[in-house]
C-alpha cells in the first residue's frame, strides 16, 4: 500500500504549481503522479496535457485573443484540479 501521505505530499505539490501559475511543471508533475499511483487515469491526463500545450501553441501564434487563452488556460487549470479530485476519489473508494 502506498502510504497517503507520499500521494497527498504530490498532490500538494501540483497544487502548489497551479498557485503559482507554474502550469508546465504542473502538467509534468500531474503526468508523474497519474503514471506512479493511478495508471487507469494515464490516458485523461495525456490528453489534458495535449490541450494544455493546444493552448499554449495558440498564445504563441497569437490566434486568440488573451482573454480567451487566459479563460483556457483556467479551464485547463480546473481539469487538473479535478483530475487530483478524481484520484483521490478512487483511493477512497477502493
Amino acid at each position: 500500500m502506498i502510504p497517503a501521505n507520499d500521494i497527498l505530499g504530490r498532490r500538494n505539490e501540483i497544487k502548489d504549481c497551479i498557485a503559482a501559475d507554474n502550469m508546465d511543471e504542473a502538467m509534468r508533475r500531474l503526468i508523474d503522479f497519474i503514471r506512479d499511483f493511478f495508471e487507469s487515469m494515464e490516458d485523461e491526463v495525456l490528453l489534458l496535457s495535449r490541450d494544455y500545450h493546444a493552448v499554449l501553441k495558440m498564445e504563441r501564434m497569437r490566434l486568440e485573443p488573451i482573454e480567451q487563452i487566459e479563460r483556457l488556460k483556467g479551464h485547463i487549470a480546473n481539469r487538473v484540479l479535478a483530475t487530483l479530485k478524481a484520484a483521490l476519489h478512487q483511493i477512497e473508494h477502493s
